[in-house]
């Protein structure tokens, strides 16, 4: 096995730092002898924290995605609400990876009471009562949203409260994040985690902290109507038959089908689901599901999360809904958003699972080509059939959706470009993508024909915004000249001509660090206007005849008249053009 790739490898499975990397990097630059080799040693290193990078972010995101997937488990299956809360705060510390993690839950006259600690060194966070509009904890409450303070017993913007700060001090609490739970409008209170150093929280971390306080809220608002629900047997029967069958449905990964039709079992009525545009999305009575349905009275329940918003459940009777009823209404609306945030949630995994096909298929990162085809047919893309390959700019992600998802294919945005492998012919893509600056690629089939199908494509995009091509969708054959820039071998002719034709100049150039190349090619642009070649280019009108005076030395009086000011135009382009695509493919 080759050493290199080896010594990689090893850093890789030993999940190592990247201080070892750049360590290797190192030892690796120092023993080259070649620049070559020392480019391919940096190339290396470059894919080998990519590489690391990636599969921490993915470790991560399992593990958060795994956190809350079980925290929605436990919410569904327990009533108990001091261990959901002490769930939370542990959860909170454990991936936010912090000193302290603590919840405080609002009372009555709006001062908030530490109920739970986790990481704590003594008992004296827990039972604290936080003032209204005090700390951290009360401009949480006052804005709604998360909020940090990088350095709490420092911050001169918060309102502090000595023995609050007392407790700050002993436990030895310098950065503290907090988000608040809310549910319908209301803040139940704040969860907080904190760290015993100044950190400074990402923002995907604030969005981790609100995901769990919104599943906190959850949690806090079922046992309170569990509690309340206590008190009325023939309430809690009904209660509990619902609560079955929302954790049947969830254990199945039903939909929210089978969560209204549950709920149409428990409550007198029609019972329907509208989405966020006011689309009836199921409908059941009395256990079933039904086309429609209406009644004298209708009661309504906001379907959201604590910043989303899906719908409205809605339930019809002949006569007012009783309390009881609505609040298993509300319950149902918990759960309901819970089945579409997941259902939206693995919609973004498949993105994601197609821009991951897509990244390995253009970056020629193929090592098991029959694995790789099975999962890309599980995503529509059948590589054994021929494609066209478009790359756009981002903005063409949803027109390249839409044509996968109509005529068969995949797309994605990979490396920051919109891509797409369709079964669309390319002169139908030239109509379908209309606004767009698109470079198109084959039709092409299999593994490296698709690879190559989106180098052309890339170059070819490439070549449009070099050339100041807007609102064109261009393969190859459709570039005249400048598509022989797209291979090794067409490269390699161009560059005979560029060197033919302004060889000295380019010579000039290199000696004596000028750009008199680029003052020709501007030159010849503006249509061999003087005035407005000097400003294009910022200069004054004689430095420009000074100039062209040099470039007449290198190149004869006759290099910007008749056929000869063409071919020195087409080899100005050609040489600017080499430079942004880079070095020849193979």
């Amino acid at each position: 096995m080759d050493r290199r790739a080896e010594s990689w490898l090893q850093l890789l499975l030993e999940d190592a730092e990247p201080t070892a990397y750049e360590a290797l990097r190192q030892r690796r630059l120092a023993a080259a002898t070649q620049e070559a080799e020392r480019e391919r040693v940096a190339a290396e290193a470059l894919r080998a924290e990519r590489l690391r990078s990636r599969l921490r972010e993915r470790q991560q995101r399992a593990r958060e995605q795994a956190a809350l997937g079980d925290l929605a488990l436990r919410l569904t299956g327990t009533h108990e609400r001091g261990a959901l809360l002490q769930e939370s705060v542990a959860q909170a510390r454990r991936l936010l990876d912090v000193d302290v993690a603590y919840l405080a839950l609002s009372g009555a006259d709006g001062t908030m009471t530490i109920e739970v600690t986790d990481g704590s060194t003594g008992p004296r966070l827990r039972g604290i009562v936080l003032e209204p509009s005090s700390g951290l904890a009360g401009r949480v409450v006052e804005r709604g949203e998360p909020v940090q303070s990088t350095d709490y017993l420092d911050d001169t913007g918060l309102t502090h409260a000595p023995g609050v700060d007392d407790v700050a001090r002993a436990e030895r609490l310098r950065t503290i994040l907090g988000a608040p739970l809310r549910l319908r409008g209301e803040t139940l209170g704040v969860l907080m985690v904190a760290q015993r150093r100044v950190r400074s929280f990402t923002g995907q971390e604030t969005s981790l902290l609100s995901s769990l306080a919104a599943y906190a809220a959850v949690a806090i608002d079922n046992a309170r109507l569990i509690e309340r629900l206590r008190d009325h047997v023939t309430t809690v029967d009904r209660a509990v038959a619902l609560h079955e069958d929302l954790l049947r449905a969830a254990l199945r990964g039903g939909g929210v089908d089978e969560v209204v039709t549950g709920l149409s079992r428990v409550v007198e009525g029609t019972v329907s689901f509208e989405d966020e545009a006011g689309r009836t999305v199921a409908t059941a009575r009395d256990g079933a599901a039904v086309s429609g349905g209406t009644g004298r009275c209708t009661r309504t329940v906001p379907v959201s999360s604590s910043a989303v918003r899906f719908g409205t459940l809605r339930v019809s009777t002949s006569t007012p809904l009783e309390e009881e009823s609505h609040r298993l209404l509300e319950r149902a609306a918990m759960t309901i958003a819970l089945v579409v945030a997941a259902e939206r949630a693995a919609t973004d995994a498949e993105r994601r699972s197609a821009a991951e096909l897509l990244e390995q298929l253009v970056a020629g990162e193929v090592e098991d080509t029959p694995a790789f085809e099975r999962r890309a047919r599980t995503r529509g893309l059948d590589l054994a059939r021929s494609h066209t390959v478009a790359v756009a700019d981002p903005r063409s992600a949803p027109a390249l959706a839409r044509l996968a998802a109509r005529d068969g294919g995949l797309s994605g945005v990979v490396l920051g470009r919109a891509v797409g492998v369709l079964r669309t012919r390319p002169d139908e893509l030239r109509d379908q993508l209309t606004g767009a600056t698109a470079g198109l690629g084959g039709p092409a089939h299999g593994v490296a024909g698709l690879a190559a199908a989106h180098r052309d494509a890339t170059a070819c995009l490439t070549v449009l915004h070099a050339l100041d091509r807007a609102d064109v969708r261009a393969a190859p054959a459709d570039l005249g000249p400048y598509r022989y820039l797209l291979s090794a071998s067409g490269r390699a002719d161009a560059q005979r001509f560029v060197r033919a034709t302004i060889g000295p100049l380019l010579d000039h150039d290199a000696r004596h660090r000028t750009d008199l190349t680029g003052t020709a090619d501007a030159f010849l642009t503006q249509g061999r206007r003087h005035t407005a070649t000097a400003a294009a280019l910022t200069i004054h009108p004689n430095t420009l005849y000074q100039r062209l005076e040099r470039i007449a030395e290198q190149l004869g009086e006759t290099w910007r008249h008749g056929d000869r000011a063409l071919d020195t135009h087409l080899a100005l382009r050609l040489h600017r053009l080499s430079r942004t695509l880079g070095e020849p493919p193979t």
